[in-house]
């Protein structure tokens, strides 16, 4: 896991150069699916955060069997399973198909790449041997590769530049960095007595999601993920009145380029919560929103893992998720 993390900007400039070429114009899609689960959709959730103010047309995660009822013909459907085997993925897949949509496979192969052969449909292929939320950065390259006419604006520089950016984190995050300089081994020491949760506004929720997800699979912690403003209507109660919040930590990431308005009310909720709980704010220095949102998301990674090493468990493997798919897989051969 320690060389999967550290390969992150390697992974998106190996993806970005192999699909360099792709050209899919929106045409008359009112719409983009990006069908996934788990580590294969959380790409789609930052991918979907980072152009959403310059997509010509809307950008949806979809986490289902199914695709919204208002889905159409002429809307476009990426569906991103690293494994190419996940069923909700290929359910969705293959109803997408069946309404006609346009449709992109971006997978290690399975069952999503042989669906793509017989209907026709364009297959990126990732390399295999990785957990899916080790090959973030081989999904997410990719559609950043092959999205160059979803958006008003060209990509290409500020992607050039977060991997730039990436690479100058890694030195300072690796394992040859010392405690005092190295932001993820100090958080997770900070953090390991408590259960954590992420909190972000737009576009950053996102990257809260996957810092959660990372904890959970990679550190086996219980950890949650929630956006503002809406936790302010509701979950600063129970910070603020729960005695048990004391065992929990509080993360946020923040951005230099918050709005005004968003900018006071974090820092009101901050001075809030203080008042009960350590709060822990988390801001990257990247120069373009990209560098911020992928050094953030590259920061959180490198603290599950080091969270992994304090609790002496291995971050690769995981028991659980592969119960439930064993079972999943004994109901459908017996029903």
């Amino acid at each position: 896991m320690r060389d999967i993390i550290a390969s992150l900007p390697d992974q998106i400039s190996a993806a970005t150069r192999s699909s360099a070429k792709a050209r899919f114009p929106v045409e008359e899609a009112q719409r983009i699916f990006l069908v996934g689960m788990g580590g294969s959709a959380i790409a789609g959730d930052v991918f979907a955060a980072w152009a959403a103010d310059r997509s010509k047309v809307p950008i949806q995660v979809v986490r289902d069997y199914r695709l919204p009822s208002y889905a159409r013909s002429e809307d476009l459907l990426v569906a991103v399973s690293y494994s190419g085997n996940t069923e909700e993925t290929l359910a969705a897949t293959a109803q997408g198909i069946k309404l006609g949509c346009r449709a992109i496979a971006i997978t290690s192969g399975g069952t999503l790449a042989e669906l793509a052969r017989k209907n026709d449909f364009s297959t990126f292929r990732i390399p295999t041997g990785l957990p899916p939320r080790g090959a973030f950065g081989h999904l997410f390259g990719t559609l950043a590769a092959i999205s160059r006419e979803w958006t008003v604006t060209e990509g290409g520089d500020e992607l050039a530049g977060a991997v730039a950016h990436l690479k100058e984190l890694r030195t300072r995050l690796r394992p040859e960095s010392g405690m005092r300089s190295n932001r993820a081994k100090s958080l997770a020491v900070r953090i390991k007595p408590t259960v954590p949760i992420m909190y972000a506004a737009p576009p950053f929720s996102a990257i809260a999601r996957r810092w959660q997800t990372q904890l959970n699979e990679n550190s086996k912690v219980l950890a949650f993920s929630s956006a503002f403003p809406e936790a302010d209507h509701n979950e600063l109660v129970g910070w603020m009145e729960d005695p048990r919040s004391r065992t929990h930590r509080p993360i946020l990431l923040r951005d230099r380029d918050e709005a005004p308005e968003m900018r006071r009310q974090l820092d009101i909720t901050v001075s809030l919560m203080k008042q009960k709980v350590k709060v822990e704010q988390i801001q990257d220095e990247g120069p373009t929103l990209l560098s911020r949102l992928l050094g953030t998301l590259y920061l959180g990674d490198y603290v599950s893992l080091y969270l992994a090493v304090l609790r002496r468990v291995d971050p690769l493997v995981l028991k659980p998720i592969q119960a439930l798919k064993a079972k999943l897989a004994e109901s459908h051969r017996t029903s």
